[in-house]
């Protein structure tokens, strides 16, 4: 999988074929169940019997691709793969919303703190660890309208103008995306790296800390 770039347009291809992604968010949570569910915890016969009411719904609507939050199982995304021609785009939140720190949940994560960026880091790296020689997925995707949550205090941040504080803020963001982008690409060449903003907010910001980003997704 790769993005290429030439007279023709820019475009992802997959094994050296143009790849339009027809795709959406999909999760699985019985009725009467909510997000403290998770159908990767259930028996293989329970996840099964899912996959295989869910899946042929959405290739019947065209779609070849799923966007997942981390935590589907490497078997289960190469089963939905093989089983159902079905690519995943497997999306690290980057503490979208909240994380915890040495023991400690933080609602509101200070993105310019080493400590997070480091723990964040090795959490994205042991996903891609995982999964990079999966078959089945697409793509790396980074955080989900993490621009929306930028509501941290700091001295540092205090003392800045009123003006520029949200832009201090959103450098610490995307010059982590940064580095994610470059350390995922190192760690695995063969699978774009995608992030997922908040509209184009801080576009400018994002083409100067981005750098290597194979793709902008944006939630309009």
């Amino acid at each position: 999988m790769k993005v290429v770039s030439d007279p023709g347009g820019v475009r992802l291809t997959v094994d050296g074929r143009d790849f339009m992604v027809f795709g959406m968010n999909w999760d699985y949570f019985p009725i009467g169940e909510n997000y403290a569910w998770s159908l990767w915890t259930q028996p293989d016969d329970v996840i099964e019997e899912a996959l295989a009411r869910e899946m042929p719904l959405l290739r019947a609507m065209g779609v070849n691709a799923i966007r997942v939050y981390a935590g589907m199982p490497a078997r289960w995304v190469r089963h939905v793969h093989e089983r159902y021609g079905i690519y995943t785009i497997l999306n690290h939140t980057v503490a979208r919303y909240g994380y915890t720190l040495d023991g400690v949940w933080i609602p509101s994560v200070d993105y310019s703190d080493p400590r997070l960026r480091a723990a964040v880091r090795a959490e994205v790296l042991a996903l891609v660890d995982e999964f990079k020689d999966v078959p089945g997925v697409l793509m790396w995707l980074l955080g989900n309208e993490n621009n929306y949550g930028l509501h941290w205090r700091s001295s540092a941040i205090e003392a800045l103008p009123e003006g520029q504080r949200d832009v201090a803020r959103a450098r610490h963001l995307y010059s982590l995306f940064g580095e994610l982008i470059g350390a995922v690409k190192a760690r695995d060449p063969r699978h774009p790296v995608a992030i997922a903003n908040g509209d184009v907010q801080y576009l400018d910001v994002i083409a100067e800390e981005c750098k290597g980003l194979d793709i902008f997704g944006t939630n309009v």
